[in-house]
């Protein structure tokens, strides 16, 4: 037997020993074979290994997103809670303004045709501004507003005239109206004396009121 036949079994040797406890002593085609199906094995095991990792990586990456997505919620529930609050302080703050604006509105007109009739005769006595004075003082415990004050001021100093004084009645409620007169009542009885312009003053006033009222 040649050197180069040798060497070529031994190498088979040495192969079909360490396949022997796989294929049992069988052929080398054999145990090539199931080498071949244990790298295959081994790929798929791999593979599937692979996969696992994958698969834990992508529960990672969705529980990440559930977690910013409850967050994004709740700071939008957050948001929309200081919406809602910052309405409700709008619409108190409104309403304040709208009570605030019929109160100023009253005062103003309450003094214009109370002046206008005081003055109806020629001039203002004493006892009538006091009565103005005292009606208008008493529909609010606190001190007026310096833009009001002035307003006040302008229409004692330079009373309305009974035309003029009427158009302040635009500016109230027709609910009003009954304090009004009676307003103006209290300054036709406050010097114990009634004058004829007076009386012609109230009962124009009730003419404009049922007009305005119809």
């Amino acid at each position: 037997m040649g050197i180069g036949k040798m060497l070529g079994l031994a190498a088979l040797g040495i192969g079909a020993v360490a396949a022997a406890p796989f294929t049992g002593g069988g052929s080398i085609l054999g145990a090539a074979t199931l080498a071949g199906s244990l790298a295959g094995a081994g790929a798929i095991a791999a593979a599937t290994a692979a996969g696992a990792a994958g698969a834990g990586v992508g529960y990672a990456l969705s529980r990440k997103e559930e977690e910013e997505e409850a967050k994004r919620k709740e700071k939008d529930k957050a948001k929309e809670k200081e919406i809602a609050e910052n309405n409700i302080k709008t619409k108190k703050l409104e309403n304040v303004l709208q009570e605030h604006e019929k109160h100023t509105n009253l005062i103003l007109t309450l003094s214009a045709l109370g002046f206008a009739m005081a003055n109806v005769d020629g001039e203002i006595s004493p006892e009538e501004a006091d009565e103005v004075d005292l009606f208008i003082g008493g529909l609010s415990a606190q001190a007026y507003p310096e833009h009001i004050t002035n307003q006040l001021k302008r229409l004692r100093t330079n009373p309305p005239t009974f035309n003029e004084s009427l158009k302040y009645l635009q500016l109230v409620e027709s609910v009003e109206y009954s304090e009004i007169r009676n307003l103006l009542v209290a300054i036709i009885e406050s010097d114990d004396f009634v004058h004829p312009n007076e009386k012609a003053f109230l009962s124009a006033f009730d003419v404009k009121v049922n007009e305005l009222s119809m």
